[in-house]
């Protein structure tokens, strides 16, 4: 019930005050006041104060461009794409869920958050990688604080992980010419698939990755292509037979 997610139902507490606005988890109006309907039928319209969602309750709805109420938040004040939601749902789903989502909000701490960050080291994830998690973790736990579901956010002064990105180099005009001339086969020792998959990533700008597995697409077809021609000959041949 508690979520980033939009329409909201509003109910009033004991002392008069509207309460904080609580996703339906419908996406539209109707569906909307018919869920608020029965959840009054059922006496559930009115939350129990006391009652702390868990991590994955609380989830519900979150990073969906068109409902959720952060990222409607904060597109009046930054200029957010929908790619950034996507990554972010994606780390929630993949990521955080699995590891804190039966965890009561107010009961996740920081000895929980470091005890996640030494499983995902353990696991070889990069730091930078790791770091882009925690970014949506805490973004949505500040979030929390500030719709007072926490009496406090538990990422509040934890550092990110060290940077252990790569250096990215661009190949300058010089290396290229010394590495890509007319003597190609000197240079590279005779390896034509090497010199080319080097040649297509400082032409294009392509990571080395890329060009290794666009040959590796190639040859399976080639496989495939050899494969089938020697079917269609072998079949051939058996028909031929008198």
């Amino acid at each position: 019930m508690f979520s980033g997610n939009a329409p909201p139902s509003r109910a009033y507490g004991e002392n008069g005050k509207r309460l904080m606005g609580r996703s339906t988890g419908e996406t539209n109006m109707t569906a909307a006041r018919v869920r608020c309907n029965k959840l009054l039928k059922e006496g559930k319209l009115v939350p129990n104060t006391d009652y702390v969602p868990t991590f994955a309750e609380y989830a519900q709805g979150w990073w969906e461009w068109e409902t959720c109420a952060y990222l409607k938040k904060r597109r009046k004040r930054a200029a957010l794409t929908q790619a950034y939601a996507d990554n972010n749902r994606k780390n929630l789903k993949n990521q955080l869920i699995p590891y804190f989502g039966e965890m009561p909000l107010d009961k996740i701490t920081k000895a929980d958050i470091e005890n996640w960050f030494d499983e995902t080291i353990d696991k070889d994830y990069q730091n930078t990688t790791i770091n882009g998690w925690f970014g949506t973790l805490k973004t949505m736990l500040i979030e929390a604080a500030e719709r007072k579901l926490l009496p406090k956010d538990p990422t509040d002064k934890m550092e990110r992980l060290i940077n252990d990105r790569k250096e990215i180099r661009i190949i300058t005009p010089a290396e290229f010419k010394k590495l890509f001339v007319n003597d190609w086969r000197r240079v590279w020792d005779n390896d034509l698939i090497t010199y080319t998959a080097n040649k297509l990533a400082a032409l294009t700008g392509m990571s080395a990755k890329k060009p290794a597995a666009f040959w590796l697409g190639v040859c399976a077809i080639r496989k495939l292509h050899t494969f089938i021609s020697w079917s269609f000959a072998s079949q051939n041949s058996q028909d031929e037979k008198p």
